[in-house]
């Protein structure tokens, strides 16, 4: 099978988000993935300094 160059990093992307979205869903699974409102300022303040 071959790929144009517009397919090909279509494919990628849509794998890279896939995997984003599974990090995700185990982080949420564990916990990990959320923060209390006071994290949640926190980090934008630090962010925007």
């Amino acid at each position: 099978m071959v790929l144009d160059t517009e397919n090909y990093e279509r494919d990628r992307t849509e794998k890279r988000l896939l995997l984003k979205l599974q990090e995700a869903e185990e982080a949420v699974k564990d916990s990990n993935g959320w923060l209390r409102l006071d994290e949640l300022k926190e980090l934008m303040n630090e962010n925007h300094v």
